[in-house]
């Protein structure tokens, strides 16, 4: 049986550390591990996860519409909309023309989608605490920070517009 871990025999890493190797890999790992779970939890309730984050950002803006939605989602419009169709036949939404300007609809949540947003924060929460149970709060607090210097190192390159190298 083959060793989980990704194959890197076809990759030139040689400029990189074994160990920044065996973290990234680890990363990847957990974070797919991480994707799984919040499917399986979330199919339970019949809201798959990007049904779950277009209601999450109905609920924190109502009335947001398609084209602002699908930028907070960082997804195309027409995927957006495919989601939308979906949750209002499920009566978790529903989608009214804006006041000031009949050409474009608002997104708003039904009761029945009130509901599930309480399903959701359930379901996240039991995600977080799976994640994350073993860990003491210094553990916490230095994977906070590790993962602070990270998102720091990313945003600062991806601000430069350039490679590194």
């Amino acid at each position: 049986m083959k060793d989980k871990k990704l194959c890197t025999e076809n990759f030139p890493f040689d400029e990189l550390n074994p160990s920044t190797i065996n973290v990234v890999q680890q990363f990847f790992q957990v974070m797919n591990l991480q994707r799984q779970l919040n499917f399986k939890i979330m199919a339970e309730k019949d809201v798959y996860p990007g049904q779950g984050v277009c209601l999450w950002y109905i609920w924190k803006n109502p009335g947001i519409n398609q084209t602002n939605l699908a930028k907070l989602m960082n997804v195309a419009p027409p995927t957006v909309s495919l989601i939308l169709k979906r949750l209002e036949k499920m009566g978790l939404i529903l989608r009214k023309s804006d006041p000031d300007d009949m050409r474009t609809l608002q997104m708003f949540l039904t009761e029945k989608g009130e509901e599930e947003i309480k399903n959701l924060k359930t379901s996240f929460s039991k995600i977080v605490r799976y994640s994350f149970e073993g860990l003491s709060d210094e553990e916490l607090n230095t994977f906070n920070e590790l993962l602070k210097k990270i998102s720091n190192n990313l945003s600062k390159h991806l601000q430069k517009g350039e490679d590194q190298g």
